[in-house]
Formats: structure tokens, sequence, C-alpha cells
């Protein structure tokens, strides 16, 4: 996962784009994979087997591994944007291979596209501000991850030490197994963290472009040509929306494992009932979910084809001409997934179990609009976008002002990126202050009183029955 290498070779600078751009693909297998293990280790016999291996247990268990894998990428980033774009190139102002329109060492770039390039001063300090966020935000939610599975941890030991003999169910308590509702909040509590991974990486390929530090392995080459700086422009662009779409992938999961959170609440509930809200009640986050992940896997497909000189073509096609042609009905079913959970977490059944659930959904509501919708509005506040066509029918004396703005759509992009890092930071302060462990999570009264029920009815009949 390394940050750009100025090496004289173009093939190394190729096979290095090719190594960032499979970030994506390994962010997405962890994902994958850690939330697979999720649902094996909810098995008691497959937790029992685990608890043998002693203080190595909470390691084995799959929100550690998410968050090992997860913090390892976090800070190689940030390593890699502190040596190079810190350091290295003096916070983005020793590039040197776009400064200006006169000093420009790529060959045959317009002096329109190279405005449209340039970092303004003030973007330059808010973009590299943005990764310093970030990692405040990434040790918010390390602290408050581990505070979640702590309190849970306790509270599995005292009520297993609570529960009379007969009615246990294992030797010993299982105290690292998480319950469905500590597991959930744990998602919820995660999913921030993976926002500011890849909006760090995107920042990363947006600079490249911007810079034009992704061009430095052509100077003096053969390859310093216009076309290889299109090629090369392509394919960081494509994996900055690849970047940027993975995002998404950790919220669909979320999404998903909230909607059959919510099904389990009313178990108690007549048959019917649940399955009306199982299959009718949930369905605008089921399209949500459905339509995320049909954008993840193709993002996915591009990501490996860009990866390949001989697909890089058709990955740049597949993400222009395929992907974007469903972005207007998945902003509509991004519109009816957030409304879907407002009326759910209104539902008394969800408020017995999580509290206050709207409020403390807030976070994740936000999160899913930004991720759909910001970078839609930037870029529809660019130079040359419709609105800004319309701004320029506006009577002679604001003509001046339209004229003098210069917000380009590498900004925009840019601006998305870095503040996806500080609404991520906002995010996890308020889930730290919404989200407070609590005893109660996976603790069902009924199902307990049922259970002593049965056991004491189980006593109390007589071992023969005398007619």
């Amino acid at each position: 996962f390394g940050q750009r290498r100025t090496t004289s070779s173009p093939l190394s600078r190729v096979r290095a784009l090719g190594a960032d751009m499979n970030a994506v693909v390994v962010t997405f297998l962890l994902v994958v994979l850690t939330l697979c293990w999720r649902g094996v280790t909810s098995w008691v016999c497959v937790q029992k087997c685990l608890h043998v291996f002693g203080p190595l247990t909470p390691i084995l268990q799959w929100y550690t591994i998410l968050f090992l894998g997860v913090g390892y990428l976090v800070a190689r980033t940030f390593s890699d944007i502190v040596r190079f774009e810190f350091m290295k190139y003096n916070f983005l102002q020793d590039v040197g291979v776009i400064q200006d329109s006169k000093h420009c060492e790529i060959p045959g770039l317009g002096e329109a596209e190279i405005d449209q390039l340039l970092v303004t001063p003030w973007l330059r300090k808010f973009s590299l501000a943005a990764p310093v966020a970030g990692i405040v935000g990434a040790l918010v939610v390390a602290q408050h991850t581990f505070s979640i599975v702590r309190r849970a941890s306790r509270a599995t030991v005292e009520r297993w030490e609570a529960t009379p003999a007969e009615l246990r169910k294992t030797a010993k308590p299982l105290k690292w197994m998480m319950d469905k509702e500590t597991n959930m909040v744990l998602l919820v509590v995660a999913m921030p963290i993976v926002f500011i991974l890849m909006a760090m990486r995107a920042e990363i390929r947006i600079w490249a472009v911007m810079t034009g530090s992704a061009f430095l392995p052509f100077l003096g080459t053969e390859n310093e040509t216009l076309e290889q700086w299109n090629t090369i422009k392509g394919l960081e662009l494509s994996a900055y929306t690849g970047d940027v779409e993975m995002c998404g992938c950790f919220v669909y999961m979320t999404i998903f494992c909230f909607g059959r959170l919510c099904t389990s609440y009313l178990r108690n509930a007549p048959a019917q009932y649940q399955t009306t809200l199982k299959y009718a009640g949930l369905q605008g986050v089921y399209l949500y979910v459905i339509f995320g992940f049909a954008r993840g896997v193709g993002n996915i497909a591009v990501a490996i084809a860009g990866d390949n000189d001989k697909y890089a073509n058709v990955a740049m096609i597949l993400q222009e001409k395929v992907l974007k042609q469903i972005q207007p009905v998945f902003t509509v079913a991004t519109v009816l997934c957030v409304y879907n959970i407002i009326v759910i977490c209104g539902m008394s059944d969800i408020k017995k179990h999580l509290g206050n659930a709207n409020l403390k959904f807030q976070g994740v509501r936000f999160l899913v609009l930004v991720a759909q919708i910001q970078l839609m509005i930037l870029q529809g506040l660019t130079k040359g976008s419709d609105l800004y066509k319309q701004a320029e029918k506006l009577p002679p004396q604001y003509r001046d002002m339209v004229h003098s703005w210069n917000f380009s759509k590498y900004r925009a992009m840019l601006m998305h990126a870095a503040l996806l890092c500080f609404e991520c930071l906002f995010v996890v302060v308020f889930q730290r202050c919404a989200w407070r462990p609590s005893n109660s999570w996976g603790y069902d009264e009924l199902a307990e009183a049922r259970e002593v029920k049965k056991k004491e009815d189980t006593l109390e009949e007589p071992l023969l029955r005398v007619a």
C-alpha cells in the first residue's frame, strides 16, 4: 500500500499505482472476511473452542481482527502522508511538476487545465489538516471500542456468576463472546474508521493528480507525453472513485445487520407482524443494500481491472459509462433508506432495547447521506456546471463575482475527501457520547424469565404420577 515512489522506471510507477489501487480490494476482503468470521464466532461451540486459548481469545475475535487490520492500514496511510506530503514535498509546496501556467513540466498541458489543477492555498492547508483529524478520529474509535468490549465482557461474567448453577449453559463464562446488540453497536462504532481510511487514500490519489507527482517517474523519459499523463490521471481518478465508494461497502453491511437486529427484537410479536416487518417494513433498507453492493462490486472490478494495463481503459469506461448511470437510482434508495431507519427506530420494541435509537443512529444516517450526496453537491458548485451557467445570466453587477469563481472539479474532489475526515471526527465524538457502554445490551429479561419458569415447572413436577 505504499505511497508514490519516485522511481526512474515508468513500469515501476505503474506497478506502484497498481499496488495502491489494490488497497481497495484488500480493505473490501478484510471487511467481508471479518464479518464472515463474526457469523462463525456467533456459535457457542466455536466460542468454547476459542476460549481454550486463554489470553489469546480476545485477539481471535472478529472485532479485534477488524480493528487491527483497519488500524494498520490507517497508520500506514497516515505515515505515507507524513513522509511524502508533509516532509518530502514540504506540505505540497515542492512537488515542482505543476506550479502554475508558466511552470508546468507536463508537455502540452493547456492553461485552462493547469488552472483547474492548482491547489489553492486555503484548500492546501485544509486538506493537509484533514488526515490529522482522521487519525484523531481513529484513536477515539479505538478507545470507544475498547471500553465497549471491556464493559460487555465484565457484564457477561457478572451475569454468569449471578445465574444459578443448574441454569448455566456453559461451564465457564464466554466473556469475549459479544451478543447481537453489542456486535451491531461495534459495527456502528467501527464504521467511521473505514471512512477515515478510504478518505485519506482518496486524498493521496487526488493530490497526485493536482500536484503532478503522479507524473514524476516519467519526466526525462520517452514516455514524457500528454497522452501518458492523461492515462496516469485517469488511473489515479479511477482509484480515487474506488476509495470513496469503498466507504459505502461497510455502510451497506452495517445497515443490513441493523435490519436483521430490528427483526429479531420482534420475536415475541405475532408471526404475521414479524414477517411483514422483515419483508415489507425494511424494503428501503434492503433496496439501499442491494444497489450499494452492486456498486461496491462494480468498483472492486474497476480497481482490479485498472491494476492491469491491458484492461485499464475498460476499467475507466466501466466507471464512467456504467456505474455513473445507476447514481440517480441509488440516490433515491439512500433517501428511502434514511426514512426507513427513522420510522423503524421509532418503534416501541426498538426503543425498549436500544433506548433513543433515532438519536444513536444519527451518525449512521449522516454518513449515509454524506457518502452519497456531498460530492454531487460540491461538483454542482464547480465552474462550468449547470448552476454556474445559470449564474452567468445574472445582472451585469454580479457577473464579475461569478467569473471570479474558480472552484474546479478537482478541487471539489479534494474538498470531498478532506471533509470526510473532519466529518468522521465529528461523528465518532458524537457516537462516543451517544453509545455509552451498557450492561443491559444482550440481556433479554423475558427470555431469562421464561427459562427460569421452565426450570421451576420441571422441578415442581412429580417424578411419579399417581392415577
